[in-house]
């Protein structure tokens, strides 16, 4: 399904079950703690298309070693963030690994037996206003709900059974808060699914420690200032915050590349 083309020597290596091993060439591990994000661009680097759903799908063209490779993240993680906005625009998903890649459902539990985590990730939902359909299948499974002291106020009641509801700042989230608090839960190894100005923020506050960007070979045309907008969003990085990504692996699948870089801090 993927053929290894790069990987930097020396990176942690998690003991995956022979089918995925075979699947994914090179092999999968992190140290933790360590917050990893997950995105889809098309060729010309647009993440987003705003008012759309499932527009990963769209971008990737729905390609198996997209969807495995999800799947795979997923099954690596103690916790999945997403926010409003990717909540919304995923109708119907549920944040498990099986249900981005349904045939390898088993192997990816057994991957999470070895590693001792949980029978399915925690769902880490976090939305600022506290507008956010409280109804939909994916806040079935239980989670975390991250909101603000003024979104608490227009959450609807009442919240689903196994939902915890934690205000974190004032009116806007408090990203580093967060990610401490599920450090002090156990959550060492988190998966952020959530959306470009969610990275954005993230990636402003130092807190993304890796980024897998599968690179398809799509032309979604548009550009930032038609709501199609690249995976930082909604935040100014350059000239006065580098960030710049140093490449550990490069898989490949037909025209799709799977790229996975480390990120760090680094004056120019």
């Amino acid at each position: 399904m993927l053929e290894l083309l790069f990987q930097e020597a020396g990176l942690p290596a998690y003991e995956l079950p022979p089918a995925l091993a075979a699947a994914y060439p090179g092999g999968i591990g992190f140290t933790s703690p360590v917050l990893y994000a997950n995105f889809v661009s098309s060729l010309d680097g647009v993440v987003d298309i705003q008012g759309t759903e499932h527009v990963g799908r769209i971008l990737s063209g729905g390609v198996p070693a997209d969807k495995f490779t999800m799947g795979l993240l997923r099954a690596c993680a103690d916790a999945v963030l997403v926010g409003a906005g990717t909540l919304r625009a995923s109708p119907d998903s549920r944040w498990r690994p099986s249900s981005a890649y349904p045939s390898m459902g088993q192997d990816f539990s057994l991957l999470r037996q070895r590693l001792g985590r949980a029978e399915t990730p925690q769902l880490v939902l976090v939305t600022a206003s506290g507008k956010v359909p409280l109804d939909h299948p994916g806040l079935s499974d239980g989670g975390l709900l991250v909101t603000t002291e003024a979104g608490m106020a227009n959450l609807r009641s009442p919240v689903p059974a196994g939902i915890e509801v934690l205000a974190l700042g004032e009116s806007g989230v408090d990203w580093s808060a967060l990610v401490q608090v599920l450090q002090d839960r156990g959550h060492k190894v988190v998966l952020s699914e959530a959306g470009p100005s969610v990275m954005g923020q993230l990636l402003r506050d130092n807190l993304v420690d890796e980024l897998f960007l599968t690179v398809s070979p799509v032309v979604a045309g548009g550009g930032e200032g038609a709501g199609r907008p690249g995976f930082a969003a909604g935040v100014r990085l350059l000239p006065e915050s580098f960030r710049k990504g140093e490449l550990m692996s490069v898989h490949r699948s037909g025209s799709h590349l799977l790229l996975r870089y480390s990120l760090g801090t680094e004056k120019r």
